[in-house]
């Protein structure tokens, strides 16, 4: 079994209390806090702090606390803009690989789609939760087409800097029909590997920066 150190446990922790609001954005939160929280000593705290500063999670204020970093429109284009580039850069090396993988990978992702919306119209009726959780499978199986650990790992970092399960604006009314009808336009270029897919790609993403929280 995987022994972790007492720096990698904090990490960890902390990650999943941002993830999962414990740790709200915009919140201010101190070490010594956090070392009552883990109880643990502030050596490997503040090890823990320092990478989620680098990876942009918090900012260290010394003698004021650690800000948990909300997100605002520009961060949020910024990260939205990485996810996209990381997308399109899948899909174009697996085009001149292999475009005819990309058929039966689409088809699993549009069936699955279909399953979790159906024909409805009424936002109402959906799992926004689930279905984001689609969206996330669906770009993170595209990129994992490239068998790239780094472009894995920044897309896991990117995402999770978007608290992406927490936003699920664009699945509630009045965005629903226009979020449906992007990705279904999207998986369907992605099936024919057409060359409109960038468009419809950035048409995904300008909705996304539109919709974000």
């Amino acid at each position: 079994m995987e022994h972790k150190s007492l720096r990698q446990q904090a990490y960890e922790a902390i990650r999943e209390w941002l993830s999962t609001s414990r740790l709200p954005r915009g919140f201010v939160t101190s070490e010594l806090q956090l070392c009552r929280m883990l109880d643990m000593s502030r050596t490997p705290v503040r090890s823990a702090l320092q990478q989620l500063e680098t990876e942009g999670f918090v900012t260290i204020a010394p003698k004021h606390g650690v800000l948990i970093l909300d997100s605002s429109a520009q961060r949020v284009g910024d990260l939205l803009d990485v996810v996209a580039s990381l997308a399109l850069f899948a899909f174009e090396r697996q085009k001149s690989a292999d475009a005819g993988a990309l058929t039966p990978f689409a088809d699993a992702h549009c069936t699955k789609l279909q399953s979790l919306v159906g024909n409805t119209d009424d936002p109402r009726d959906i799992d926004a939760g689930a279905v984001c959780e689609w969206e996330f499978e669906l770009l993170r199986h595209l990129i994992r087409l490239n068998r790239n650990a780094e472009m894995d790992h920044l897309f896991r970092i990117t995402s999770e800097r978007l608290y992406w399960p927490l936003n699920a604006r664009r699945w509630s009314s009045p965005f629903y029909p226009e979020t449906k009808a992007v990705l279904e336009s999207l998986l369907r270029d992605l099936r024919a590997a057409k060359e409109t897919f960038p468009q419809r790609l950035f048409a995904y993403v300008q909705l996304l920066k539109k919709t974000w929280t």
